[in-house]
């Protein structure tokens, strides 16, 4: 009887505790899906945005807007938040600046003498610039700073807030873990046993029916208080500096500056930044322009209907296209010899 006894305690408690865990499991896995979610309707705005509001970078765009989102859903569900976090972001705006200034900051975007562009449009925006011109405009980002404060701004908040999110989902699957590992204690001291055998079996001495006799409550709670003392000593003071962390984290990542409010706004902080370099388009491209990365200005002449200008052949395609029904030649001078 005792072993019965012994035994049906031990059952109950551990179907307790698998339904705790599975209350753990289940909360880190609905709160993860959750984000993901977040992060594919915020990826999918931010698209739609640049193919909208700036279209002409939006062919471009596409694959560093795609590699930083990934890299924000990689670091939420990392067990551990990797190093290079803050460097991507930083190297996801220095690679959008090319992209920015070539299509949305140049003074043909800028003063509206991009005519006849609108035929080949779709074409060209699709083509990456040359090399040589891309790199130079690289070179140029931390001196120019053509976003402002935004990347700074927007680099700290998301390593800060996607740094919580990610410690509380692993907050959340230690929980669960250590539950598991509970469910390995057993009921071992002697004492516990033949209280539990009282507990259960006194009223079938008495020839009571046990399912029926119930015993009196301050023997039960005695008795639990007892028997318990082995599975929360198990937990030890582990699980309570857990639970109490859990607390912070959860209104931390609710919070205004927190993951979800983060991500919601990440198109919105992504267009302030091209706003900011195109509201200092002309500043912005008097320094290009004295750093040689501008494509040269050339004079343009008109002859039998086609139209010749002369561009710096460091950094510039050679181009065909159509432009008020003349042909536009882009013929390649070498900027050290003079020669076309």
């Amino acid at each position: 009887l005792q072993a019965k006894a012994t035994k049906n305690f031990e059952r109950l408690v551990k179907h307790h505790i698998r339904s705790q865990r599975g209350h753990w499991e289940t909360a880190a896995n609905l709160y993860k899906e959750y984000l993901l979610q977040l992060l594919r309707q915020s990826e999918n705005k931010t698209l739609i945005l640049f193919s909208t509001v700036y279209s002409k970078m939006s062919p471009l765009s596409r694959e560093p807007i795609r590699q930083l989102y990934e890299t924000i859903r990689l670091n939420l569900i990392a067990d551990w938040p990797g190093d290079d976090f803050e460097l991507v972001t930083s190297k996801f705006f220095r690679n959008l600046f090319p992209v920015a200034y070539h299509h949305a900051i140049h003074s043909d975007v800028l003063h509206g003498t991009e005519r006849g562009r609108s035929a080949s449009a779709g074409v060209s925006a699709n083509r990456d610039f040359h090399s040589d011109y891309k790199n130079c405009l690289v070179h140029t980002y931390d001196e120019l700073k053509p976003f402002g404060m935004v990347p700074q701004q927007l680099s700290s908040s998301l390593v800060s807030s996607v740094s919580a999110a990610s410690v509380l989902l692993r907050a959340l699957r230690e929980g669960s873990e250590v539950l598991l590992r509970l469910e390995e204690v057993g009921v071992s001291a002697p004492s516990c046993r033949k209280a539990l055998l009282r507990m259960n079996y006194c009223g079938s001495c008495k020839r009571y029916n046990h399912l029926h006799a119930k015993p009196c409550a301050g023997l039960c709670q005695n008795v639990m208080r007892g028997c318990l003392i082995e599975f929360v000593g198990a937990l030890n003071k582990g699980w309570s500096t857990l639970t109490e962390a859990i607390v912070p984290l959860i209104g931390t990542v609710r919070s205004n500056e927190g993951i979800e409010n983060e991500i919601k706004s990440l198109d919105g902080k992504l267009s302030n930044a091209i706003m900011h370099a195109m509201e200092i388009g002309p500043q912005l491209e008097k320094q290009v322009g004295g750093r040689a990365c501008a494509p040269g200005s050339g004079t343009g002449a008109t002859q039998n209907n086609t139209v010749v200008r002369s561009v710096s052949m460091k950094f510039v395609p050679m181009l065909y296209f159509e432009e008020n029904h003349h042909l536009v030649q882009f013929k390649t001078t070498n900027p050290h010899t003079n020669a076309t």
